[in-house]
C-alpha cells in the first residue's frame, strides 16, 4: 500500500537584492568637429548670443504693434531685458525694473549646460586614450571656465555699450555664476558625474530625499498658485480686458507670465509656509492678514487674496510645508537597512538642504517693479528664515523617524 508523501515544511526563500550600476568608460569614435578652446570659449559666447536672440525675437513680436519705435531703441530694450535676466536693471522711462525674471534665468542656464556638455565632449574627443581621473578633472574644469569665460565677456560688453560702467558689475557677477553653474551641469553628466553617486550612504540619501522634496515644493506651489488663479478669475479677466492686448500682445504678455512664473511660485511658497510676500511697501499679503493699497493693472495681481483678516482655516495651508518636510524624510530612508542611524543622518541633511533652496528660492524672487511704493516686491527673507525653514526640516525629522520605524515593523513581520 502506498504511504501518503509529505512535503518538508522547511521551504528555501529567495530574496532579492539592489544592484549597483556600473557606468562603463567608453572611447568615443571620430575626431572633434572643432578645437576644444574653440568648442569652450566659442560655446559660452553662442550661448550668449542664443539667449540674446530669443529675448531679441519676442520684443521685436511687441514691437509689430507698435512699429513708430525706432527699432535700435527696440533692440536695446531687449539688451536690457536679457541683461535684466541676469542681474542687470531695466529701465523704463524713469522707472527701474529689478525684479529678475527666473524662468529666462533658468533658460540661459539650460542653454549653457548644453554648451558646457558640447565643450567637454569636443575636449574627450580629441584624446584617443581613455583618460585618466586627473585628466578627466583638467577636462572638466577647463571647460566649465573657458565657457563661463566667453559668456561672461558677452555680458560684460553689452552691459558696457548698454547701462554703460556704472551698471556693469551686477549682470558680469549673474553671468559669471549663471554659466559656471549651468556649464557644470552640463560637463559634469558629460563626464559620468552623478551628485547622487557620490559620497557615502548617508549622502546620497540626502541627495534623494532633497531631490523628492524639491519636487514637492514645485508641486504645492504649482496647485496653490492654480487655486488662487481659478478663484480670482473674474478679477483677472477684468484686469487683461482693461489692457486692451491684441494678438501680438497676447504673446509676449502669455511669455511675460511664464519668465516671472518661478517668481510667481516663490512668493506662493513663501505664503504657504508663513513668512508672506509684500507688493509694495506697507502692504503684506500672508496667511494671517492681506494688506493692500494702491496696485499696478497686472492681470496676475488679481488672485490676490481679499484685504483684510484671513480666516483662521487658511493656517491649515502650512500642512504643505509638513508634507514637504515629511516626504523629504521618508524618501531619504527609504530601503535603510543597517540600523546605525545614517538614515536620519541622511533625513535631516535632506530637510536641510530643501529649507535652505526655499530660503534661496524666496531671496531670488524680490527685486523692484518701479519706485516708492513698488521698490521693494516679494518674499519676506526673515519671516521665512524663521517660520519656512524650521518647519520643513523639522519635518524631514520627524519624517526619517517615522520611515525608520515603519521599515522596521515591516521587516520583523
Amino acid at each position: 500500500m502506498p504511504m501518503p508523501r509529505f512535503r518538508d515544511p522547511e521551504r528555501l526563500k529567495f530574496t532579492v537584492s539592489t544592484a549597483r550600476t556600473v557606468r562603463l568608460s567608453t572611447t568615443p569614435a571620430g575626431p572633434p568637429l572643432v578645437p576644444w578652446p574653440v568648442a569652450a570659449l566659442g560655446g559660452g559666447v553662442f550661448a550668449a548670443l542664443a539667449g540674446a536672440v530669443v529675448v531679441a525675437g519676442v520684443v521685436l513680436v511687441a514691437w509689430l504693434s507698435a512699429i513708430a519705435i525706432p527699432l535700435p531703441k527696440v533692440l536695446d530694450f531687449a539688451a536690457q531685458v536679457w541683461l535684466l535676466g541676469h542681474g542687470g536693471v531695466l529701465t523704463i522711462g524713469d522707472v527701474d525694473v529689478t525684479l529678475v525674471p527666473l524662468g529666462l534665468t533658468l533658460l540661459f542656464g539650460a542653454i549653457c549646460s548644453s554648451a558646457g556638455r558640447f565643450a567637454y565632449r569636443q575636449g574627450r574627443l580629441g584624446r584617443t586614450e581613455t583618460p585618466s581621473g586627473t585628466v578627466r578633472t583638467r577636462l572638466l574644469l577647463g571647460s566649465i571656465g573657458q565657457v563661463a569665460a566667453g559668456y561672461t565677456v558677452f555680458a560684460v560688453v553689452l552691459a558696457w555699450v548698454v547701462a554703460g560702467p556704472s551698471q556693469l558689475w551686477r549682470p558680469a557677477l549673474g553671468a559669471l555664476a549663471l554659466s559656471v553653474a549651468g556649464s557644470a551641469v552640463g560637463a559634469g553628466l558629460a563626464a559620468g558625474y552623478r551628485p547622487w553617486d557620490l559620497g557615502p550612504d548617508w549622502l546620497r540619501r540626502a541627495w534623494r530625499g532633497a531631490a523628492a522634496g524639491l519636487l514637492g515644493l514645485v508641486v504645492v506651489s504649482a496647485v496653490t498658485l492654480a487655486t488662487a488663479l481659478v478663484l480670482g478669475e473674474t478679477r483677472v479677466a477684468a484686469l487683461e480686458d482693461a489692457l486692451g492686448f491684441d494678438a501680438g500682445g497676447v504673446f509676449v504678455w502669455s511669455v511675460a507670465v511664464l519668465a516671472y512664473l518661478p517668481n510667481l511660485l516663490g512668493w506662493t511658497l513663501a505664503w504657504l509656509f508663513g513668512g508672506g510676500f509684500t507688493v509694495g511697501s506697507g502692504s503684506l499679503v500672508s496667511l494671517s492678514t492681506t494688506e493692500l493699497g494702491m496696485m499696478p493693472a497686472v492681470p496676475v495681481f488679481g488672485a490676490l487674496p481679499p484685504v483684510g483678516a484671513a480666516d483662521p482655516w487658511l493656517l491649515a495651508w502650512l500642512a504643505a510645508g509638513v508634507a514637504v518636510g515629511a516626504l523629504t524624510g521618508v524618501v531619504a530612508v527609504r530601503r535603510d537597512d543597517d540600523g546605525n542611524g545614517g538614515g536620519l543622518v541622511a533625513g535631516a541633511a535632506g530637510g536641510l538642504a530643501v529649507g535652505l533652496v526655499f530660503l534661496a528660492w524666496a531671496a531670488a524672487s524680490r527685486g523692484a517693479l518701479g519706485v516708492l511704493r513698488l521698490s521693494e516686491v516679494g518674499p519676506r527673507l526673515l519671516e521665512s528664515l524663521a517660520i519656512g525653514v524650521p518647519l520643513v526640516f523639522i519635518s524631514a525629522c520627524l519624517g526619517a523617524v517615522v520611515g525608520l520605524l515603519a521599515g522596521r515593523r515591516s521587516r520583523a513581520s
